[in-house]
């Protein structure tokens, strides 16, 4: 927990038996909150984080800790935030990368977006979000959205996430095709000719994660591309620590959201 004294800017403190800290430097108490400008007790923190996990929507959690709706979406953006900033270390081994794009079908799309924009089409060329995902076979998966899917925009991201010399499997996308001249063992599946697996070669676990993720945007009844960034972190983590129990996934969000969000006083 990052604590700053905002009397005399000292940052040691000792902590008090009533779980208050007292500065070393002035002597000041301070209660610490969790959050810049969120007033809610580390109580109201595990109970809103527990409900969260469990499902709960915006109205469901104004209702059960009798919050405004404005402070609830507020805090349910910090989450998200620490979620998406909680990235995986470099992965080795052998991954799996590949691209997918991001968005509800145009029949469902609300009639302000669709009186601006014609309709998409499919695959390359469509107006949709374009993302691309690494996963490591220990089930670990990184993804972020893109502004394109050819080698200039994906390239650096897998050099950058992935240590040179591991195994790397694609489909047959043009954009992997230099792979091998950056050290990596690239090996490829043929979607086009209804190839998905040739030996352990595959990207069946990232197809898997895309799945998951465009079941869970989905069920939100769609998400503005403003939020996206928020939601797809929030789907990476959920998916990187899902065989961590409740209390496990809450003690470790807490811990983000005191690295990230410590409070100044």
């Amino acid at each position: 927990m990052k604590l700053v004294c905002i009397k005399c800017n000292g940052k040691k403190f000792w902590k008090l038996s009533n779980g208050e800290y007292r500065c070393k430097v002035c002597r000041k108490d301070i209660k610490p909150r969790l959050v810049v400008g969120m007033k809610l007790t580390k109580r109201q923190w595990i109970k809103l984080i527990d409900l969260y996990f469990l499902g709960a929507n915006g109205p469901a959690l104004k209702e059960k800790l009798g919050m405004s709706l404005v402070t609830i979406n507020k805090a349910l953006r910090i989450l998200r935030t620490c979620m998406a900033l909680d990235v995986p270390d470099i992965f080795s081994g052998t991954v799996e990368v590949d691209e997918t794009y991001l968005g509800g079908q145009w029949k469902n799309k609300r009639k302000s977006v669709k009186k601006n924009q014609i309709v998409s089409k499919r695959g390359l060329g469509t107006t949709k979000q374009p993302a691309f995902g690494i996963l490591a076979r220990n089930g670990q998966v990184w993804a972020e959205l893109v502004e394109g899917v050819e080698a200039r925009d994906l390239m650096p991201l897998i050099t950058k996430q992935v240590k040179s010399g591991v195994k790397v499997c694609s489909d047959t996308w043009r954009a992997y095709t230099g792979l091998a001249a950056k050290g990596y063992v690239h090996r490829t599946v043929d979607h086009g000719e209804k190839e998905y697996v040739r030996g352990k070669n595959h990207i069946n676990g990232l197809e898997g994660f895309w799945g998951f993720l465009k079941r869970k945007l989905a069920s939100k009844g769609g998400v503005r591309r403003l939020y996206l960034p928020l939601f797809l972190g929030e789907y990476v983590w959920r998916y990187n620590h899902r065989d961590m129990s409740l209390m496990e996934k809450r003690n470790e969000l807490l811990a983000l959201i005191f690295d990230q969000f410590g409070a100044r006083y």
